[in-house]
């Protein structure tokens, strides 16, 4: 089992007579790898929530880990690698795959020593551009954005941009694309071209609304996050920059995220849509969340149950709010999903392989990286959905002139036959005390409410304190149970 070590990297680069802060979250391995499945390839059931397969990354050489990883379809992803064997070597290996993962292929962008790759970012199983920066100190030339347009076989620079630092590069198609730098002359120095890269366009300081960058404020290499024309970008101090219009304005607000620990501030974005979505914080063994509603607008921590793992947090298209979170820190490895936006999370069971950057596609398709022990051997792992989906039942209950219970179906299943049963014990005097509800079929994503309007008196004086219990069933075995204190004062109920 390798075990992880966590450590943030300052890079200077050289801008005219300036030094920006550049920020790069290297993870270090050490020993072999234990792989997640006895037989290569073969299907572990996981759960009901999907299903875990080994598969090799193709790096010749050992201990290779998956820093970056871009899911494009169900066939096709890219990833790029770093030395993982805690000698911390620079490289430009990357691998991909165009046949849902059966064999990856690997490569690299740069024949020569001390480049690093911030991120890959894939628009087929033929075109795709990555990010290079010097990881020995001045960033030069031959640093910032290249493309391949034969599935990485040769690879052209798109220029020198940004001077400061090249963290990360996104396209939307062969035309319209952004290179993400860090902090020169006062603000961010962001790029976008309609052009395919011809030419850069630098964001002006005016399209930058929020937060003002401060000083020693820098981006991290893979902490950049995609969906529709948003993309985001987390910083080392917990701000979130956030373009709705492909990079050509963008808003900046603070997460909340804390600028201590190993790894400052943002670690980690999965956003659902332009405005819902999550950022983490790697405390040193899980994930601290926040998560927006409103475009970054406004951030508020989460407080959930069960684990998040620190290496890798993604959403999955087309679900509800299903999320999925890969560990490969040393006691928290594996991987969990949240099926209600990461407020609560389940481990994926006997799964507790080292786990890396992670992605999902449409339908549940999605890679994990981890630490390849040959070129044969490790490396990968693939997310296949279940094959027998299923519902799952939450309850929440809110006070005021009686209370209401509302029934939610998080799963991934249509919930049928769902019938409610509410009991209050306790109280003085309080009728009635039995409450239900029914619905003939709860779809995904859907859910019911029951209003309840007791009277009487359960103060918990004289009498013990009131006590809710709500019992849900469904035809598909699913079952809830909450049981939340109450003090009812004739009408109004206080919870």
């Amino acid at each position: 089992m390798k075990s992880i070590n966590k450590v943030k990297t300052l890079l200077e680069a050289v801008v005219v007579i300036a030094v920006a802060l550049a920020f790069v979250m290297p993870v270090t391995a050490m020993t072999s790898q234990t792989q997640l499945v006895a037989s290569f390839n073969e299907p572990k059931n996981v759960l009901g929530r999907g299903e875990w397969i080994a598969q090799a990354s193709g790096f010749a050489t050992a201990s290779r880990g998956i820093r970056s990883l871009d899911a494009v379809d169900n066939l096709t992803a890219w990833a790029i690698a770093y030395d993982g064997s805690g000698g911390g070597a620079a490289t430009t290996d990357f691998t991909m795959t165009t046949d849902g993962g059966n064999l990856w292929t690997a490569n690299i962008v740069l024949g020569a020593e001390g480049y690093g790759l911030g991120n890959i970012c894939g628009l087929s199983g033929t075109v795709a551009y990555a990010a290079v920066f010097n990881q020995a100190g001045a960033q030069d030339v031959a640093c910032g954005a290249y493309k391949t347009t034969n599935g990485g076989s040769t690879w052209t620079q798109l220029g020198h941009y940004p001077i400061s630092f090249c963290n990360n590069v996104i396209f939307w198609n062969e035309n319209e694309g952004v290179v993400l730098g860090d902090t020169a002359d006062g603000y961010f120095e962001d790029y976008y071209t309609s052009n395919g890269g011809t030419t850069w366009t630098r964001v002006p300081q005016a399209n930058y609304s929020g937060l003002a960058a401060q000083s020693g404020e820098g981006g991290w290499t893979g902490v950049v996050d995609v969906v529709g024309d948003t993309v985001i970008f987390g910083t080392n101090l917990g701000n979130v920059y956030i373009s709705q219009d492909r990079g050509h304005t963008y808003f900046a607000s603070y997460s909340g995220a804390s600028t201590g620990g190993l790894n400052g501030g943002v670690n980690d974005i999965a956003f659902k849509d332009g405005t819902h979505g999550l950022v983490a914080h790697d405390n040193g063994v899980t994930y601290d969340l926040f998560e927006t509603m409103d475009g970054g607008v406004s951030w508020a921590p989460v407080t959930y149950s069960g684990t998040c793992f620190s290496s890798g947090l993604a959403y999955l298209p087309g679900t509800e709010n299903k999320y999925v979170s890969t560990g490969a820190a040393t006691g928290s490895s594996g991987a969990s999903y949240s099926l209600d936006g990461g407020h609560s999370w389940t481990n994926y069971n006997a799964v507790t392989d080292q786990m890396l950057a992670t992605d999902f596609v449409a339908g549940e398709i999605g890679w994990a990286g981890g630490f390849n022990t040959d070129e044969t051997t490790g490396g990968m792992f693939k997310h296949i959905p279940s094959e027998n989906p299923q519902p799952a039942l939450t309850i929440s209950v809110t006070g005021g002139k009686g209370f209401t219970v509302t029934i939610n179906n998080i799963g991934e299943a249509n919930a049928t036959n769902v019938t409610c049963a509410i009991t209050i014990t306790g109280g003085l005097v309080i009728k009635p005390k039995d409450f239900s509800g029914s619905q003939l079929t709860l779809g995904i994503g859907q859910n019911f409410t029951i209003p309840c309007a007791p009277k009487g008196i359960g103060l918990g004086f004289l009498t013990p304190m009131p006590s809710i219990k709500i019992d849900v069933t469904c035809s598909e075995g699913v079952n809830a149970t909450k049981i939340v204190a109450a003090k009812i004062f004739f009408s109004k109920v206080t919870l």
